[in-house]
């Protein structure tokens, strides 16, 4: 079986079509089997949905009775006083809830005393430890942050259906608002409830197309409601036909294997669901459900029927998690279990890591070139240990520690790049929250690749820029982005790339890219990571390789990274650009002026790797060789691997974070080492085998690689199997949270 080329840049619609569309009884069991390893089993959380301010709406969403357009019968009401709310609350509380949801039916949120009232409901709801969340319309990012620090727990804003039907149920609103608003909830911290309606006259395809932009988000929500139409009366949805019980099975089960670690929420219509309909939703993945006589406005079944199915199923209320406790004394066994819980957890979920010692055959790390343990390297350290050269830098640079070593190492980089200038921080991760703290304002856009690396996407986010994430290598869809979504005034808008990624080794089209940015007026910044030292001249990196090719780069390039620990053998990371570029980091970038300066020695090692790399170019030639012989070796073997053909990362997709696991450790006992990358790494159910090359290897020891994965592999689903589209074996797509 040959494994497809599928990645991490999301589900495709064929592959959500190929879930969907299998026997009723093989989804059901597949996504089961999902869920049972995501999430405690026979475990549903409840929750109640109260109307905080009802009817009056001015969206004319056609299955709402609470918009001003249809006579429902429903009366537009005030917001609901704080102590109504926090009764409510404490009855939901009693009965069993662990989640209280408040919703006011409005088109957007609008400053004033209206939302300080919400604020201090949510701030109420959330001191009697319940989760706690709200729909009420669009929001922006001020907004989202005010209810983030009153303790919102997470924001409903539902899809409702796919982009291309969704002019047909609303006028009011644009799809790409829905998006926006997403976005902003997502950068303040709170968690994402969003989901969709069914029945409402779409056709399969839309409903797959829904499913697939949740599953999609980036991450997917946390919480996932699937609701039927109620046709209501005074709606133009009013005639359409009940939803068939197996359509809302199939949608349960495919959205719980395309988000596995989601809560699966069994939402409006389940009055229209027999008790076994239901059965087989909780079967396939539906793990919560809003209880009580009333969803807003439509009909709910009531807690006690809903207690007693629970109870004929077997299936019991999801418990409330323990409320903080007090500080304990000495000893702290409280907090020790709760971390040990913790760590449970994560074993359950195939996520727990541990530090290991290197063992076996290197296909893992990321020295590249082999330099870390490079002769020349080695004997330049040495000699300046010998001529007395300080071990520890003993202060910051601006202290102490701004060694000549550190300051020659630094010009030798630019020199190499081109640049005016260069800055070593202490890391890769100090070096892209450094620099993008420094540079973004409050006030400016940012655009950023959906696979960028943790560090740029935590830079971004503390930097208080507004953040809008751009699909994976697509630069259509960037200067798409780029004339949608202008800068305020005075503000200057960014875009973020990497140019060779780390999980998926394929490379971004920086040329398309620079383009772009040049046509809108935008700034560039490029994470060299996995490229510096293997392309480009005297192996500078793709950056240097584009320049040549595309002046548009050298007018939008505002910096690029260069962290040293990957094909430099070494550690800390370079910014290089133009001399005013520098200095402004040297005074603003918090995690270079509040941290102690690396060692001089780093400083010599660095420099001695960077002269070996530009007078031995066939070192990294030889690299990107090989990566070419192990895709071809592998493709031998039946397996499709990611990335471009010369780039030294090799990525094999496996699905499941324990089919991963199983791999990595029979190839571990065959002498090869290399690891198993899981979520949160990458994407729930993209967990792989991520090989990389180096120039110490050859090819035989390429193809030995290769043959131990196929000799250690033995789950791989026949042509027969329908899920074979997937490359996953029946059951097990998905697997991991």
């Amino acid at each position: 079986m040959r494994t497809p080329s599928w990645t991490r840049a999301g589900w495709t619609l064929e592959q959500v079509e190929a879930l969907y569309h299998q026997p009723l009884l093989q989804l059901v069991e597949q996504a089961h089997a999902v869920h049972a390893q995501a999430h405690p089993e026979g475990e549903v959380q409840l929750c109640q949905l109260l109307s905080i301010k009802t009817g009056g709406c001015p969206e004319d969403c056609a299955y709402c009775p609470q918009s001003a357009h249809y006579e429902t019968g429903v009366e537009a009401g005030r917001l609901l006083e704080l102590e109504t709310v926090r009764a409510a609350a404490a009855r939901a509380k009693a009965a069993g809830s662990t989640r209280f949801c408040m919703g006011a039916a409005w088109r957007q949120v609008k400053p004033g005393p209206e939302f300080e009232r919400v604020l201090a409901m949510v701030r109420t709801v959330a001191a009697m430890d319940l989760e706690v969340c709200c729909t009420l319309g669009m929001l922006n990012a001020g907004q989202a942050e005010q209810l983030a620090a009153a303790g919102l727990t997470a924001y409903n804003h539902n899809l409702d259906t796919s982009p291309e039907f969704y002019g047909a149920i609303i006028s009011t609103r644009r799809y790409d608002d829905r998006l926006r608003t997403l976005a902003h909830v997502r950068a303040a911290g709170i968690t994402v409830c969003c989901g969709g309606i069914l029945g409402m006259g779409e056709s399969e395809r839309d409903r797959l197309r829904l499913l697939q932009t949740l599953a999609n988000l980036d991450p997917p929500p946390e919480s996932v409601p699937i609701n039927a139409l109620v046709a209501v009366a005074g709606t133009p949805l009013a005639e359409q036909p009940p939803l068939e019980a197996f359509a809302m099975v199939r949608a349960i089960a495919t959205a719980r294997i395309l988000m596995p670690a989601s809560k699966v929420r069994l939402s409006a219509g389940r009055l229209a669901l027999s008790p076994e309909a239901q059965a087989l939703c909780f079967y396939a993945g539906a793990n919560s459900v809003f209880t009580g006589e009333k969803l807003l406005t439509t009909p709910n079944p009531d807690a006690d029927s809903d207690r007693a199915l629970l109870a004929t199923l077997g299936l019991k209320p999801e418990p409330a998690a323990a409320p903080a406790a007090e500080p304990a004394a000495a000893g702290a066994a409280p907090l020790e279990d709760a971390w040990a819980a913790e760590l449970a957890a994560l074993e359950r979920r195939g996520q727990r890591r541990r530090l290991r010692a290197p063992q076996g055959e290197d296909f893992c790390s990321n020295d590249y070139l082999d330099l870390a343990q490079d002769p020349e390297v080695r004997r330049a350290v040495a000699q300046a240990v010998e001529a007395g050269m300080a071990l520890g830098a003993t202060g910051s640079r601006l202290v102490r520690g701004n060694h000549a070593a550190l300051a020659a190492a630094e010009a030798e980089f630019a020199a190499w790049q081109g640049v005016e200038a260069a800055l070593l921080f202490s890391s890769g991760y100090a070096a892209g929250v450094g620099l993008l703290t420094t540079l973004l304002g409050r006030h400016d856009v940012v655009f950023s690749d959906e696979r960028n690396h943790a560090s740029l996407i935590d830079g971004q986010r503390w930097s208080g820029a507004r953040r809008v994430v751009v699909a994976h290598n697509d630069a259509a869809a960037l200067a798409a982005a780029l004339r949608r979504e202008p800068a305020p005034r005075g503000a200057r808008r960014w875009v973020v790339v990497e140019s060779l990624y780390s999980m998926e080794g394929d490379y971004a089209p920086l040329e398309a890219i620079a383009e772009a940015c040049a046509a809108a007026g935008a700034w560039l910044i490029v994470d060299e990571a996995h490229a510096t030292g293997l392309f480009g001249p005297e192996g500078a990196g793709r950056v240097a390789e584009a320049a040549a090719q595309c002046p548009a780069l050298g007018r939008v390039l505002a910096a690029r990274l260069h962290p040293c620990g990957k094909a430099l053998g070494a550690s800390g990371a370079m910014v290089a650009g133009s001399r005013r570029l520098i200095e402004l980091l040297v005074n603003r970038a918090r995690s270079f002026v509040f941290s102690t300066a690396p060692s001089p020695l780093l400083g010599v090692q660095i420099a001695a790797a960077v002269g070996r790399i530009r007078r031995e170019p066939e070192r990294w030639a030889r690299v990107r060789g090989l990566a070419r012989a192990l895709r071809a070796a592998l493709r031998e073997r039946g397996w499709e691997p990611l990335g471009a053909e010369d780039a030294p990362i090799v990525p094999v997709v496996l699905g499941a974070a324990e089919r991963a696991l199983a791999a990595e450790r029979q190839l571990a006992e065959r002498g090869i080492e290399v690891r198993a990358i899981r979520p949160p790494t990458v994407e729930a159910g993209s967990s792989r085998l991520r090989f990389t090359v180096h120039a110490g290897q050859t090819e035989a020891d390429c193809l030995r690689a290769a043959a131990a994965l196929g000799a250690a592999w033995t789950g791989a689903a026949s042509p027969g199997v329908p899920l074979a589209a997937l490359g996953l074996a029946a059951g097990e797509a998905a697997g991991e949270a």
